[in-house]
């Protein structure tokens, strides 16, 4: 538990103890002892206490002013212990205040001996109000239910210091499973989760490696996050990999087994704690290998286990996201493949068979292969040009939405200027807390869908918006081109159900959460519009 939460329920405590204080003041008051008004003084004044240290505990956090407070419960304590044989009620709700704290703090054994001490001095407050009026001695003036009271009290103290002994285990547990759940979240972008998070385990288990294996459903390969002298590597193995490192045939935790031989000389273990794990719909496993001092233990191996148990929503979360990236990056490369096999791949096949013709043509008419030629030398210098255009989208560019009506400016501007074909461009202010991601997408929209219209359309004038509201952000490009070959307006379902539109367009827009739409007119033109949701 933190010091934060040990402080959160000692105040807590301690305002429900003093309410209870008073109220048991006020329903059995002890108006036969000259400390009365004292008592009743107390008591409000510690009620007034109690409460601002609730409100203040985090001004409160430093080691003298946790000092003060309980030396603020001491002296409450003080009146109650010489109250005690006439107020039995409170002295019974401190004696459980004061134990609680102390199973809190120091366990279950400070709790007792914590117990034993406010009972002794309730023993002898008891027995001095008894010698004042009887004049007996000690040990012949409590009665036998007086000594039964407090071994009564030894026992429940013991108890309430265990019961809070193992809260402050459960509360330590949960703050470890929320501290390595944040290292999860993907605040500082991938793969800087995972590797913060083997980091933090491998500090945590005095581990000098930590690695993380896992098998994706989809793929059935084998991902390895390895992390080893504060650097982290991402490997992706093949599925015949899987027992090597997920050890099927050894589906609990453990200190030590016989390691498939591809996993021990790979690594070579000096000593080693594993336990399996469910995350992402996948069986996966981790291990931590060498500790730093002597071998692991087995309450090492119980605490991980129960670690991995409370992450699971967190890694299942985190491995869901690589996923999702991987396939992305998956999308990039066929859309890649696809741009250079239908333009460059193409065009150099084409150039090569004419070339042997020309070579063929060269001796026989050298005047019409010259002619060709140069047409050819054109043909390569536009594939050129297209190919240094593809190259330049490739290059990672950062749009933040202060800046997205500039960018989108100067990509028209440049755009007409190379191409000779009239741009209207106009764009409403958007949000500047418009996530970035969404901004650069956008932006590459604008220029796919630029290009399209070079390349496909032969359009004249082209009119670009942008409109914001409190709900979508929205691109509309409408060009009096050929339009598509098809006619009216189609929903993106429909478009890919027909193999119709732009494919990369349609694939960055549903990767956004939006709409991708197309009304064409084919000879007269055609207008394209995304909605991306913004809530």
């Amino acid at each position: 538990m933190t010091l934060q939460g040990v402080e959160r329920l000692k105040s807590l405590a301690r305002l429900v103890l003093a309410a209870s204080l008073g109220l048991a003041f006020l329903l059995a008051p002890p108006r036969g002892t000259p400390l009365y008004w004292v008592a009743l003084i107390t008591f409000a004044l510690y009620f007034v206490y109690a409460f601002v240290v609730l409100v203040f505990r985090r001004q409160l956090m430093d080691r003298g002013a946790r000092a003060a407070t309980l030396a603020g419960d001491a002296a409450a304590l003080v009146v109650v212990l010489l109250l005690g044989p006439n107020l039995p009620a409170a002295f019974l709700l401190f004696f459980v205040y004061f134990t609680l704290v102390a199973g809190l703090w120091r366990g279950w054994r400070a709790a007792a001996l914590l117990s034993l001490a406010v009972s002794a001095a309730y023993v002898a407050v008891s027995w001095r109000e008894v010698e004042a009026a009887t004049g007996a001695s000690w040990w012949s003036a409590l009665p036998l239910e007086s000594w039964l009271v407090v071994s009564g009290l030894l026992v429940a103290g013991g108890l309430v210091g265990a019961v809070a002994e193992r809260q402050r285990g459960q509360l330590e547990r949960a703050a470890v499973i929320e501290h390595f759940a944040a290292l999860l979240s993907l605040d500082a972008g991938w793969p800087e989760p995972a590797r913060r998070w083997l980091a933090a385990l491998a500090e945590r288990y005095e581990a000098a490696r930590a690695l993380l294996a896992y098998r994706d459903p989809e793929s059935d390969r084998v991902l390895l996050w390895v992390f080893r002298g504060g650097a982290f590597e991402e490997q992706d193995r093949p599925p015949r990999d899987a027992h090597e490192f997920l050890l099927d045939k050894e589906p609990r935790a453990f200190l030590a087994a016989d390691l498939p031989a591809r996993f021990a000389e790979e690594f070579s273990p000096r000593g080693l704690m594993s336990a399996p794990l469910a995350a992402g719909g996948g069986p996966g496993r981790l291990f931590l290998l060498d500790r730093a001092r002597g071998a692991f233990t087995l309450p090492q191996l119980e605490d991980l286990g129960q670690l991995l148990a409370g992450l699971e929503p967190g890694l299942t979360n985190l491995l869901l996201i690589r996923s999702q990236i991987a396939r992305a990056v998956d999308l990039e490369r066929d859309r890649i493949v696809r741009h250079l096999h239908d333009g460059v791949a193409q065009t150099l096949a084409s150039v090569e068979m004419q070339l042997n013709v020309y070579r063929r043509l060269l001796a026989e008419n050298p005047a019409k292969t010259a002619e060709e030629l140069a047409g050819l030398q054109t043909v390569v210098k536009q594939e050129q040009e297209e190919l240094r255009r593809f190259l330049r989208t490739l290059k990672p560019v950062r749009v933040p939405a202060t800046e997205l009506g500039r960018w989108m400016f100067a990509h028209c501007a440049q755009f007409e200027q190379e191409t000779g074909i009239e741009v209207d461009f106009w764009a409403d202010p958007v949000n500047a807390a418009l996530p970035e991601g969404i901004c650069r997408e956008v932006f590459w929209i604008l220029r796919e869908a630029l290009h399209n219209v070079q390349k496909h359309a032969r359009a004249q004038h082209v009119m670009v918006r942008l409109r914001q509201d409190d709900s979508f952000l929205r691109l509309l490009v409408d060009d009096d081109g050929c339009g598509f070959s098809f006619t009216g307006t189609y929903s993106q379902r429909a478009l890919e159900e027909q193999g119709l539109g732009p494919v990369s367009i349609g694939e960055r827009t549903r990767a956004l959460g939006g709409t991708l739409t197309i009304d064409s007119s084919p000879g007269s033109g055609s207008t394209l519009r995304v909605d991306i949701p913004l809530t």
